[in-house]
């Protein structure tokens, strides 16, 4: 019999939560550790309709990247579609828990998914954490906020822009192409970070990457960067593997599980 806390145990081995950036609320979010599961589901947002289907499908457990419950809560009310998801999952014997930034911190955790979909090779951090948040974990150094490393094959800058926008089936990508000062250059080291990484872009100067890929770099964040190309792909788009790789871990500690990815 596997139960919540078997399959928790598994993510955190990979993302141990100690990892998570201090403004997070990764870990569980509603629900009974103890429980018994048969079925999860692999999701990157929990909202009613993710609970929906958890409930059609016989799932007892959702695994989610970005947390439900992020910022404090004062009253559960079916005012909010937050506390409503909470009802729910509570209703139907639903555990609700939370990889985020642990899991993009981790060793093998959100960034070097993404830098595998780029086929990229010597992939390390970009930005080395804190040894207290790193304490008692083996290879340490491994473990940090986005990645850095190189394009098994490098390409021009419009090449590489043309394979983001597919890999990530990114409709609509913002970049910094028109200010280069040499656009055709070719593109050798990238440096990533799924979501919300504008913070990283001077560390990825710094690192003299040739470009920068991340989720959400915002207006002003585009000013000032004219050595390297900066391109911005979307935050789901550009985590969206992350419900693969929750599938993955769960899946290779206990394959007796029905993983479902939402």
């Amino acid at each position: 019999m596997t139960k919540v806390k078997d399959i928790i145990s598994a993510i955190e081995k990979v993302a141990p939560r100690q990892l998570q950036e201090d403004y997070d609320n990764a870990g569980y979010q509603v629900g009974n550790p103890e429980d018994e599961v048969t079925k999860v589901i692999s999701t990157l947002d929990v909202t009613e309709a993710t609970v929906d289907r958890a409930i059609a499908q016989g799932a007892q457990l959702i695994v989610s990247h970005h947390p439900l419950l992020f910022r404090p809560i004062r009253r559960i009310t079916p005012a909010d579609y937050i506390s409503r998801t909470v009802i729910k999952a509570i209703q139907h014997g639903i555990t609700i828990y939370a990889a985020h930034t642990n899991l993009d911190n981790a060793y093998m955790g959100v960034n070097y998914r993404i830098a595998e979909k780029l086929a990229m090779k010597d992939v390390r951090p970009l930005a080395t954490l804190s040894a207290e948040k790193t304490s008692g974990i083996d290879h340490a150094e491994r473990f940090g906020s986005g990645v850095i490393g190189q394009l098994c094959q490098p390409c021009h800058a419009t090449e590489l822009i043309s394979v983001i926008r597919k890999t990530f089936t990114s409709n609509c990508l913002r970049t910094n192409l028109s200010t280069l000062g040499h656009p055709d250059r070719l593109i050798k080291t990238i440096a990533l970070c799924g979501g919300s990484g504008a913070d990283f872009i001077r560390e990825a100067e710094r690192q003299k990457a040739d470009a920068y890929l991340t989720g959400e770099i915002g207006y002003h964040n585009f000013f000032g960067h004219d050595g390297i190309l900066l391109i911005e792909a979307g935050h789901f788009e550009t985590e969206q593997y992350t419900r693969d790789l929750l599938r993955d871990i769960i899946v290779e500690a206990h394959p007796n599980i029905t993983v479902n990815i939402d």
